[in-house]
Formats: structure tokens, sequence, C-alpha cells
């Protein structure tokens, strides 16, 4: 008890809250329906990611957006809504510089809405829920869901999230919440815990921990990224999580259906596809299967980052950020050249004059 108080003035006087973590979760909040969101008209104007920090706005609805504003449910321009997960959310930038925020600020001058559902840690589970509140229960209307599936979103379909009683709930363990308390709120204990940590690691060291520098360099050798390349991870969670993923998928499509709602499936590789070649995967395969099934449009941006003409670890020092799995500014401008040429192929009618993206 005396180490948490002690810790708890130590950290008032550091950060100004006993909360350690506060700044990592300011706009972050719970949601009794879909998990997790941001919190709506939000302003965090240093927003750490590693060793990038950025500002973070949100909208009226809870979207990361370019600044506090007001959205209408209605509107009189044509309207993308686009959800995924960290990538789409733009991790580590200001939503300016991320893919969905490069299409919005392009396509504004045609008076074409651009609005971004993304969160990170979302997979099909929270698609699903967070589109059925937006339609059902805020009465949103846009004209045309763009979902980005992410490599992770199959673990977590399995091990992250689960749907009760209409809801969707996390499946932490009880261990990794008495983890996350005591590294935010003790200082002792931590020490102790990290200690013992230290000497499981050598004793019995877990996939991450037998991870060389380079590959944590790179961000490779993931064990949630392996289900594609790796038949032990496709056993162990990868059959299963695109089970559950495609049931997910399967309702969202049935929901944008009912509501006369157009929708685009765009698929993308993480480091551990781009250096094993996995240009075929089975999350390109999967996906175009299921998009042919549904008849809806299918975008794949693997061909974007694997090439024969670079190497891979070049790929990934130009496009990712350093240490992690994510793209970096050059990276999400790759994205929103190649969606944006996508866009005005697919829909000639509505992107109907020649739209460039802004250097």
């Amino acid at each position: 008890m005396s180490d948490f108080a002690l810790t708890g003035l130590y950290h008032i006087q550091k950060y100004g809250t006993i909360h350690k973590f506060s700044d990592r979760r300011a706009l972050r909040v719970a949601s009794p329906i879909f998990h997790h969101t941001l919190q709506p008209n939000g302003q965090q104007t240093e927003q750490k990611w590693g060793h990038l920090s950025s500002s973070l706005y949100t909208n009226s609805l809870g979207f990361k957006d370019q600044g506090i504003r007001n959205i209408p449910f209605a509107s009189s321009s044509y309207r993308f809504l686009f959800i995924g997960d960290s990538f789409t959310e733009g991790v580590g930038y200001p939503y300016e510089k991320t893919f969905v925020g490069l299409i919005d600020s392009t396509l504004e001058e045609s008076h074409i809405d651009v609005l971004n559902a993304a969160v990170s840690s979302y997979s099909p589970i929270i698609y699903f829920k967070k589109v059925e509140y937006l339609l059902e229960t805020v009465g949103l209307d846009f004209d045309h869901l763009i979902v980005f599936l992410d490599i992770s979103d199959i673990e977590d379909e399995v091990k992250r999230y689960d749907l009760q009683d209409g809801r969707v709930v996390g499946l932490m363990s009880q261990s990794s919440k008495v983890k996350d308390f005591v590294y935010e709120y003790t200082g002792l204990m931590k020490n102790l815990w990290t200690l013992s940590r230290n000497v499981q690691k050598v004793m019995f060291p877990t996939h991450e921990d037998l991870r060389s520098e380079e590959e944590r360099r790179y961000g490779i050798n993931q064990g949630k990224s392996l289900w594609t390349v790796d038949e032990k991870a496709f056993d162990e969670y990868g059959r299963d999580g695109l089970e559950k993923a495609q049931q997910h998928m399967d309702l969202l499509y049935q929901l944008l259906h009912r509501h006369q709602k157009e929708m685009t499936i765009a698929v993308y590789p993480w480091p551990d596809q781009i250096v094993r070649n996995d240009l075929d995967s089975r999350q390109v395969i999967f996906w175009q299967e299921w998009a042919d099934q549904h008849s809806v449009r299918f975008f794949n941006f693997f061909p974007l980052f694997i090439s024969t003409k670079e190497s891979p670890l070049d790929v990934l020092s130009q496009n990712f950020i350093d240490g992690d799995v994510h793209w970096n500014k050059k990276g999400h401008k790759i994205i929103a050249k190649e969606l944006l040429k996508k866009m005005r192929a697919t829909f000639p009618s509505i992107l109907n004059r020649e739209i460039r993206l802004s250097e």
C-alpha cells in the first residue's frame, strides 16, 4: 500500500496525475457497445508513439480528424467512411499526414466527404459493431464503406475479443490486468515484476524474447503476423481467426446491404509478408475470394511493397517507422496515391475528373 501511495505522489509531481500513462490514452475511451473508441471533440497536442510525437484531434463523432469540428449526420455530398485499425487510424502522425487525411484533403475540393472511423486495435468484430452503431443508433449517413483489413485482425478475433449479449468484450487475462496496474501505479512491485520477467526470459524464453535486434529494428518475425507464412501459427490461431473474421465481415456485409450502402475491402502486408515475398498471401487469396462471393470491390496493396526491384529491407527502411510495423510518412503517401488511383478507376461517376494527390 505504501508503494502505491509513494509512487502516486511521485507521479503527481512528475506527470501532474497519478496515472503514469494518462497521455497514451487521453482521448481513448471505453465503449459499452464496441469495446473502445476515441473521445468526441478532443484535442491532444502531443500524442507519443515510440519515438514519434504528433497532435491528435477528434471530431464530434469521435473520429480522428484535422481538427475539432461538427460532423452532420447527413450530407448532400458523396461520403466515404473508412474503418480499420492502427494503420488506418495512422498512429504516430497527425491526420493530415495519414493516407486517409491525404485522401480527404485531395477530395475536399471536389466536395466529397471523407470520414475515418478507424481506431488502433480494431478488428472485424468491431468493424461490424461500430458501423452498426453508427448506422442504427447515431443515424450517420454515408454512401460507401472502405474497410482496411489488417494482418493482426486474425489473431485479435481469436485472442482479444468476443461478442457477448450484442457487445464486444475484451479477453484480457486477469494476470495481464494485474501487470498493467503494477507497471502504471507501483515502483517497488514493478521492479520485482520486471526482475521476475527477466529471469523467465532466460529460463523460458517466448517467441518475442528470441527475436534478434535486426528483427526488432525492421518489425519482422512478429507472432501475430506469421499466420500467412508459418503453418504452426496458422494452426494455432490463423484458421480459427479467419473463420471468425469471415463471420463478422458477413454480418457487416448484411448490415450494409439492408441499409443500401456500398462496400470495398482492402488488404496490405506487414513487414513479415514483405521479407518473405508473400505476394500471393493467404490474406490476399482469402479476402479476394470473399469479395468475389459478395460482389464487393477488392483493393490489394501487397504489390506496392513486395517487389523484385528492391530488397525487402530497403522497402522497410524507406516506408515503415523504424522498429515498428506501421507506415512512415512516405508509406502513407504511397498508399494514398495508389488508393486514389484505384478510386478513380472504380468510381468514375463520382470522381469524374482527374484528381491528383497534393505533393
